[in-house]
């Protein structure tokens, strides 16, 4: 175990790169399983996560553009993994909604996954846990759309 908050910090770079690395291909692999793409498979996530959405808000979330999000909709109806209905508060627009029968599916995918996820934060006590929560609810807040400036440097 590194000691120095220099080693630490780097270790859990690492750690978190690796960590990152496997998730992603984990996802490919799911979404390969299920005949989607990647991209595809994180919307449905992300309508797992935060619930229905509009296109709209989806291609915030996502960072393509409306009409590369239309292009992922119209994929993901295509193979019954959403259902569109009416926006109730703006008829000229559509809410999507993740689609009950495949989100069992890929739920159940899901369960050895969080099992062994399950025995690692057993091994925490309930203040550590909350310590891991916490830096997972700071990254991810640095990392909402609006603060994504590194990937538009990158261009």
């Amino acid at each position: 175990m590194p000691t120095g908050r220099r080693a630490v910090r780097e270790s859990l770079i690492r750690e978190t790169r690796h960590f990152l690395a496997e998730a992603i291909l984990f996802n490919q692999q799911l979404a390969d399983r299920l005949g989607i793409n990647p991209i595809d498979y994180q919307v449905l996530n992300l309508l797992d996560l935060f619930g229905p959405a509009t296109p709209g808000d989806l291609a915030h979330l996502t960072g393509l553009s409306s009409g590369g999000m239309t292009v992922v909709i119209d994929r993901l109806e295509h193979g019954q993994y959403i259902e569109r209905e009416r926006n109730p508060r703006d008829r000229r627009s559509v809410i999507v909604r993740f689609a009950t029968a495949p989100k069992r599916r890929i739920a159940a995918l899901y369960k050895p996954v969080l099992a062994r996820m399950d025995k690692v934060l057993a091994a925490y006590d309930l203040e550590q846990l909350g310590v891991i929560n916490d830096f997972f609810v700071r990254s991810n807040r640095a990392h909402e759309p609006g603060q994504r400036k590194e990937t538009k440097e990158l261009d």
